[in-house]
């Protein structure tokens, strides 16, 4: 008995310091992502999923638990997770033009869409492609 309560501690622990190490998203809806992100003067990343999107699904194991993503993304954008599916998500794929899942977009404080990914990529290229959007901001 006291094994497996050792190993439900040791568990638990694994857990809470893996979410460390993942993208944060915000929930909510996107008049008040872009009302935050003004105020923070920060850029927006867009993740457009579907829940049964199998690439999608990939993303969320394999990229948004990159430490080396999550660090940069947590530190320097605001990062907004929508269904795709619901009522809040159709609204901003038909604002965005989003015709495929995935969809990952970034969009300036001001609410102007600067680069939009469809599909997937490596950690790396997702990093390298957050620091492009960034030099367009300082240009």
């Amino acid at each position: 008995m006291n094994k497996i309560l050792y190993l439900l501690i040791i568990l638990s622990f694994s857990s809470y310091a893996s979410d460390d190490k993942r993208i944060k998203f915000k929930e909510g809806s996107r008049s008040k992502i872009l009302n935050e992100a003004n105020k923070q003067n920060k850029f927006i990343f867009i993740d457009i999923y579907a829940a049964w999107c199998g690439p999608c699904n990939g993303w969320m194991k394999n990229i948004f638990q990159n430490a080396r993503v999550s660090e940069k993304f947590n530190k320097t954008f605001l990062n907004y997770k929508v269904d795709g599916d619901s009522f809040e998500g159709v609204n901003v794929g038909i604002i965005c033009r989003e015709d495929s899942f995935p969809t990952y977009l970034f969009i300036a404080p001001d609410s102007k869409v600067i680069d939009r990914i469809e599909g997937t990529m490596s950690p790396e290229g997702l990093v390298q492609e957050a620091n492009f959007v960034l030099s367009r901001a300082t240009e």
